[in-house]
């Protein structure tokens, strides 16, 4: 895959059928390429922009306005700019809102909405489990022989981003409670749960339904559970003992 990248002047939507957005996103749809724009929500206009095929991906244009260049074009903002996301699911790949830690040799992913915890149960592994945390809000999971886990080069406020790639041990859904408790996602919940918190949009249809199986494909290969959790060492042994089995 190439990524072309020019600076522009201004981002201009293109003739094309207009698609909706999902987030901070605006897409449109040419026949088979997909054009995506960004608009961070402080701004008035699009920062940055991508189009692509979605048959042919070995040539990728991207364009970030000359105004933003200096902070567009950082890794924070640029690869959700260009739509890694969407360009990945072709090699079989998803990318999660999640922290990843490493443990005994496999990665772990602790995935729920902004501000349940996260980042919590991470530091918690740290420091009671001597776990590595290797990104605090993203990781990419590819699904091609044995499920791996990888670092991706952005991250949230953590900003620990580390490129280090481990076997997926477990993804384990995350709600607050005032005592932990856990039990193993069925398949068709585990599917529901993660689609709250996988990087895909319904935007475009093929990428829609490549995500689906690709969801599918993961719940079938490895386990998710649902813990409910308090922030302290007592959840950490919860999970661990559902590990352990």
């Amino acid at each position: 895959m190439l990524i072309q990248v020019e600076e522009v002047p201004e981002i201009i939507p293109p003739d094309g059928v207009f698609c909706g957005t999902a987030g901070e996103e605006r897409i449109w749809r040419m026949g088979r390429a997909i054009f995506r724009s960004t608009q961070d929500l402080f701004r008035r206009d699009a920062h940055i922009a991508v189009q692509y095929s979605i048959e042919d991906l070995s040539r990728v244009a991207c364009r970030i306005r000359e105004a933003d260049w200096a902070w567009a074009a950082g890794p924070k903002y640029f690869w959700p700019g260009i739509a890694v996301n969407s360009l990945l699911l072709p090699f079989r790949t998803l990318i999660f809102h999640a922290s990843y830690i490493g443990w005994q040799g496999e990665g772990l992913l602790f995935t729920a909405p902004s501000g349940v915890g996260k980042s919590t149960q991470a530091e918690l592994w740290r420091r009671y489990r001597r776990a590595e945390v290797l990104n605090g809000d993203k990781a990419g999971v590819r699904l091609e022989g044995e499920p791996m886990v990888y670092g991706v080069p952005f991250s949230g406020t953590s900003g620990i981003c580390r490129n280090v790639s481990l076997p997926l041990r477990g993804i384990v859904v995350l709600s607050q409670a005032a005592e932990n408790t856990i039990r193993r996602l069925l398949p068709s919940e585990a599917v529901a749960a993660l689609c709250q918190n996988v990087f895909v949009d319904s935007a475009v249809q093929e990428e829609w339904q490549m995500a689906v199986q690709l969801l599918l494909d993961l719940v079938s290969a490895v386990p998710v559970y649902a813990l409910a959790c308090t922030p302290d060492e007592s959840a950490v042994e919860t999970l661990e003992a559902a590990l352990s089995r």
